[in-house]
């Protein structure tokens, strides 16, 4: 019986700490003053802007700039800038190389991300099987030179 509980107590504790990580949309009140400043100065002429709360310190904007999709990450460490991509504007090295090495996965979201200044692709994978989805993330080198592989 102790068991039992000892598993249900772990499956309780381990379903909470997904839920904490989750992301919520929030509205630009609620994010801090200095962050929204830096957005309105980068880009006024934003619409259709959307704030979502990933952490304590971790807020992403998402938003169209002049028809473009982009979204915006503000942390104590600076600013990440993301760029959809098209898939029909994905370089064919980055298409070619998830072909050959990822045969049985699709593209799902293909951006263009500036940390810092260094600009790289950021290739979101997927595979479905049966009620199984597997997602994983390639970082590429502007020029399409893979760099790494993360699990979502």
């Amino acid at each position: 019986m102790r068991k039992i509980f000892a598993i249900l107590a772990i499956v309780i504790a381990s379903q909470t700490m997904v839920f904490a990580q989750k992301s919520s949309k929030v509205t630009e009140k609620d994010v801090p003053t200095r962050f929204v400043k830096d957005f309105t100065k980068r880009y006024p002429e934003a619409k259709n802007v959307e704030w979502t709360k990933v952490d304590s310190l971790l807020y992403d904007v998402n938003f169209e700039n002049n028809s473009s999709k982009t979204m915006l990450r503000f942390s104590n460490k600076g600013v990440e800038t993301r760029w959809n991509v098209e898939l029909q504007y994905t370089p064919e090295k980055i298409k070619s190389y998830v072909n050959q090495e990822y045969p049985k996965f699709k593209i799902k979201k293909v951006d263009i991300v500036d940390i810092l200044n260094k600009k790289t692709y950021r290739v979101e994978i997927m595979k479905k099987k049966l009620f199984k989805k597997t997602e994983k993330v390639l970082n590429f080198e502007i020029d399409g030179k893979f760099i790494d592989e993360q699990g979502i």
